[in-house]
């Protein structure tokens, strides 16, 4: 299937519901999102951690998502940093962590399932995020099926 353009403006429950969908534990909260990017609460071991994440992309299909956390004083960038590794140190190829900013090949990261597309805009407006996609191309659903049933016999 070959979709031109697609649009998704995804509200902070939105991103909540989403990341529960993908995620046993209950770690990550998103509370508003305005201009200035997307807050939240985060759970590191005994800590409930606010967060700033501020979402952009390169013509490369990379995805950035820039990071900033504190609790009543600002977390040192280090800690933050070593956070981000541990959370995707059994992640698959394309996913990386520079600073305190997670970085996202999206052609790397889709491509082992069929998928490919080009990012246009991610950008945080008041009240939500827009992901805007061109050149959306997904394998046959039996494929998509196939490869879903390999991965829970695995």
């Amino acid at each position: 299937m070959r979709l031109s353009h697609l649009t998704l403006d995804l509200t902070a429950q939105d991103l909540t519901e989403l990341v529960r969908d993908f995620s046993v534990e209950d770690k990550i909260m998103f509370d508003t999102i305005t201009e200035d990017g997307i807050r939240g609460r985060i759970k590191l071991m005994v800590w409930s951690v606010d967060f700033v994440a501020v979402p952009s992309c390169t013509e490369e299909g990379e995805v950035s998502i820039d990071i900033t956390a504190h609790k009543l004083v600002q977390i040192p960038p280090g800690i933050v940093e070593r956070q981000l590794r541990e959370a995707v140190k059994d992640a698959p190829a394309g996913i990386g962590v520079l600073q305190q900013a997670l970085k996202v090949h999206l052609p790397s990261l889709l491509s082992p399932l069929g998928i490919s597309m080009t990012v246009r805009q991610l950008k945080c407006y008041d009240g939500f995020l827009r992901i805007a996609l061109a050149r959306v191309q997904l394998p046959p659903p039996g494929d998509l099926m196939a490869l879903g049933k390999r991965r829970t016999n695995n």
